[in-house]
């Protein structure tokens, strides 16, 4: 098992000059630290996410030396398939081989219609997408016809480091997405804010859809993280920050796994620090990772140690350095190199 780094930011979280400097140094601390990559994520229209995920990957790549670098996630079918493949390569051959693609159609039509793209052709975009990306790697040159995209005798220079090309890794919470995840994808990504139980029944038909297409499994959960040695400062600088978080995708859509709950005003920060949440003293951050791993098998994960508003830097990077030392020598491999 794994554990790396997710950036959520955006304008919300401060001056953005400022707040890309700090997501620099946040991932200079997870590559001195032993974290095993540092991710990024976007929407096209939204103050809590900055909106160019490649482009700053490149930056993080630039300031460290053994992290995955990459997305978790772009939205695919924003993207030309082949501009895309070919920013991937260059991101995987300018950090030595260390690029790592999430991939995700999206939950939000602002994000299409912010960019142009229709909202209703998203998972047909999407296949294609991926189906395009591995061709792209895996040869020196390909051709393509489908029913959006069409490509004759093209290459993408330069290609990735490894002949097989990128990992590929697809974010899904429908049975849909579910099967293309296991059917096209090295892996598939949870959202931040599903149940274990949630969690636990897709992985089986993501496990289910990569049997039938004969690919290994592998579940990537993304979580929400603070580990702490004072509860009451953990609350003061986590649970005001994490609780407006959870309202905020609940109206966004991305949490569907609330029974009983009509509105985001009932959401309750005890209900997430339950089953959602990585939360607590380093001992219950390792039981809490471990119950995932056990019950949803998952195999690595992402945490996410700073929400659009917050916590503060400081603080952020005193966390992740707690966890670091006291919570990834029970539950994490010893990280390799790329």
């Amino acid at each position: 098992m794994s554990v790396g780094v997710l950036f959520t930011q955006g304008l919300v979280t401060g001056e953005p000059r400022r707040v890309l400097a700090e997501i620099l140094e946040q991932a200079e601390v997870a590559d001195r630290a032993g974290f095993a990559a540092a991710l990024t994520t976007e929407h096209k229209y939204s103050d809590e996410y900055f909106g160019s995920p490649l482009p700053l990957s490149f930056a993080i790549a630039a300031r460290t030396e053994r992290v995955r670098v990459g997305t978790a996630i772009a939205i695919a079918p924003l993207y030309n398939p082949i501009e895309l493949a070919q920013d991937a390569a260059m991101l995987d051959q300018l950090s030595g081989g260390r690029a790592w693609l999430g991939l995700g159609a999206g939950y939000m039509p602002v994000d299409y219609s912010t960019v142009g793209v229709p909202w209703e052709d998203r998972a047909r975009r999407f296949d294609e997408t991926v189906r395009i990306l591995r061709a792209a790697h895996g040869a020196e040159r390909f051709s393509f016809a489908g029913d959006l995209y069409s490509f004759d005798d093209v290459a993408v220079i330069p290609r990735p480091v490894a002949a097989d090309g990128i990992p590929l890794h697809l974010a899904a919470w429908t049975p849909g997405g579910l099967r293309r995840a296991g059917r096209l994808g090295d892996g598939w990504i949870t959202n931040a804010l599903m149940s274990l139980p949630t969690m636990t029944a897709m992985a089986d038909t993501y496990r289910a859809a990569a049997a039938d297409a004969g690919r290994s499994p592998h579940v990537t959960a993304v979580r929400f993280c603070w580990p702490y040695t004072s509860r009451e400062a953990a609350l003061e600088k986590f649970g005001d920050t994490a609780l407006a978080m959870a309202r905020t995708l609940f109206d966004y859509g991305a949490i569907t796994d609330l029974p009983g709950v009509g509105s985001s005003a009932e959401i309750t920060l005890e209900e997430f620090v339950r089953d959602r949440f990585v939360f607590g003293t380093p001992d219950e951050c390792v039981e809490t990772i471990r119950r995932f791993s056990d019950d949803a098998g998952v195999d690595d994960f992402l945490m996410v140690f700073r929400y659009p508003t917050g916590p503060h830097h400081a603080a952020v990077v005193e966390a992740m350095e707690l966890f670091a030392g006291e919570v990834m020598p029970h539950v994490s491999a010893p990280a390799v190199p790329a």
